[in-house]
């Protein structure tokens, strides 16, 4: 009974890995998708209506979403008059998130930082269009991932688990 037990706990631990790894796939694709939705928002913004920087970040942290959230984080550092330029304060909110997203893939976010309130509107929104364009590259093979993968390591924890299971019986 007690290597049941065992057994069913092992299989059971194997499997919840292989869950948690397919979940971090589908919080990347939707991670991604709503930084693409944000910045897509922003040149929007940017190219019709020229709003500055504080504006800016003031609307899109009124939404929901990662997105909104990296704006809170931002606007927060700025607001409590930080010395850091835009760029390290983006960084470190960006960062400070803990996003479900590759290394590469945050260092594209970095690069929005870099961006605000450097250049007038309508060079924020071009120089955006082609940094969300890179990110919806991104996107897309994160979504091929996620369709390849997904099943993947679902299987392979419990095929794991019960190879382990049925071994140490």
């Amino acid at each position: 009974m007690l290597r049941l037990i065992g057994g069913l706990l092992i299989t059971g631990a194997c499997l919840w890995t292989g869950w948690s790894r397919r979940q971090w796939y589908r919080q990347r694709r939707r991670t991604l998708s709503q930084i693409c939705h944000g910045l897509a928002r922003m040149e929007a913004e940017l190219s019709g209506r020229e709003t500055d920087t504080r504006r800016l970040l003031e609307l899109l942290a009124a939404g929901t979403g990662e997105m909104a959230a990296l704006c809170r984080r931002c606007r927060a550092l700025l607001e409590r008059l930080d010395e850091r330029p835009l760029s390290a304060l983006w960084r470190q909110a960006a960062e400070s998130g803990h996003l479900p997203i590759r290394e590469e893939e945050l260092a594209l976010l970095g690069r929005v930082g870099d961006i605000l309130g450097r250049y007038g509107g309508q060079v924020q929104a071009m120089l955006l269009s082609h940094l969300r364009q890179e990110l919806e590259h991104c996107l897309a093979e994160a979504r091929e991932e996620e369709r390849r993968q997904g099943k993947t390591v679902l299987l392979l924890g419990l095929t794991a688990g019960v190879t382990l299971a049925l071994l140490l019986m």
